[in-house]
């Protein structure tokens, strides 16, 4: 088996631990991990957990990284690059059945034992945030469809004709249209993951409650045991891999005191892992794409304008070469432009659009009246021939 992720240099010592946790407990898989910055860290070069590490620059598939890089936030980035990095891995290494695309900050529990046979019967293998029917609060229904269906953070794959094409579909979809989506509070690749099911025969959504556990559904994962010094089960079922994020503690807080102090053990024990590979890793640069080549800090409101007027520009061939300044610059005059024609449409023109129908009234009551004029005088020269 394969785990390939998508990691950044900033949030490298997630990859790390995420890799180091597969060669515990799957010692036999490989991992492959997909950089999203203008070249290696070098740390990410030396980690003997790391199989292969490759630029994502490198595999793209768009003729332009740098539009495609510029137009994203880093997280948006990161989501983007999830079908990149797998497809590589798909065609590079032909020998390997089943591959899984596992988010940076994850950590295994223990190995994926089901996952092998569910894949023999489906080749695309997807899990729930929640996966409870009666544990489904319809006041909450807003935020399962915001936090999605389906977790992004986890896809299993095997070779087999349906993965590819799905491949090629995620793909194309995340070139364009892998960002946060402001108005829904989501992002936007959720909703193609949420309706897989509906364009692929052969997607199958493994309901396990040791899969895929993070702030989101610990409110339904509750029931957590230690059973030994290393296994945990959550309803009985073994804990397989746990997503940590800023708001995992306060999610516990509202469980069981007993079963909270097992989730906070678990927290605890993942963020000294953190600050070790911290620490050895001190010099990890900022992300690349999240500057102009000035160095200049590029702003979350360039990337969403670059977006949205300038991505298909052919004269914008490299965005990173300019600046904020050019790309609000652009928009104001466009807006600038646009305000005389609204303030026109809005206030100068109901004086205007009087004036035209007075003198359309005016025209239509001479060919009235011409009209009239000519009935007349055919009835005229009616009765003078009757006469």
């Amino acid at each position: 088996m394969i785990i390939g992720t998508v990691t950044s240099a900033g949030y490298l010592p997630r990859a790390m631990i995420m890799a180091r946790s597969v060669k515990k407990h799957m010692p036999g898989s490989k991992v492959v991990v997909g950089i999203i910055e203008d070249k290696i860290p070098e740390p990410a070069l030396r980690f003997p957990y790391f199989d292969e590490v490759i630029l994502m620059k490198d595999i793209f598939r768009s003729s332009n990284s740098h539009k495609f890089f510029f137009q994203y936030t880093i997280q948006e980035a990161i989501r983007s690059c999830k079908a990149q990095v797998m497809r590589y891995i798909y065609n590079k290494y032909a020998a390997e059945k089943m591959m899984v695309y596992v988010e940076a900050d994850m950590k295994l529990l223990s190995p994926l034992d089901e996952l092998p046979a569910v894949l023999e019967k489906y080749p695309i293998v997807l899990t729930g945030h929640f996966i409870y029917p009666e544990t489904l609060d319809p006041d909450h229904l807003e935020e399962v469809r915001k936090a999605g269906i389906h977790h992004s953070g986890f896809v299993a794959l095997n070779r087999h004709p349906a993965a590819e094409k799905y491949l090629l579909w995620w793909s194309k979809l995340s070139d364009h249209h892998g960002y946060y989506d402001h108005e829904k509070n989501r992002f936007a690749d959720q909703d193609w993951l949420d309706i897989s099911q509906h364009f692929f025969d052969n997607v199958y959504s493994l309901r396990h409650a040791g899969y895929t556990i993070s702030s989101l559904n610990l409110l339904e994962r509750w029931n957590i045991d230690r059973v030994g010094e290393d296994l945990h089960v959550i309803n009985g079922q073994p804990l397989r891999c746990i997503q940590f994020s800023p708001q995992f503690l306060q999610a516990a807080s509202w469980i069981d005191p007993h079963k909270e102090q097992i989730y906070s053990d678990l927290y605890h024990q993942y963020m000294n892992e953190m600050k070790e590979l911290e620490r050895s890793n001190r010099h990890l640069s900022k992300w690349s794409y999240g500057f102009f080549s000035s160095r200049e800090p590029i702003s979350d409101e360039t990337k969403r304008i670059f977006l949205k007027n300038y991505y298909e520009n052919p004269e914008i061939v490299n965005p990173f070469l300019l600046s904020n300044a050019y790309f609000n610059m652009e928009s104001k005059r466009k807006s600038i432009d646009m305000i005389p024609i609204r303030a026109r449409s809005e206030k100068i023109m109901p004086k205007q659009r009087r004036v035209i129908q007075a003198g359309k009234t005016k025209a239509r009551r001479k060919k009235i009246n011409a009209s009239r004029k000519k009935i007349s005088a055919s009835r005229k020269k009616r009765i003078r021939r009757n006469g």
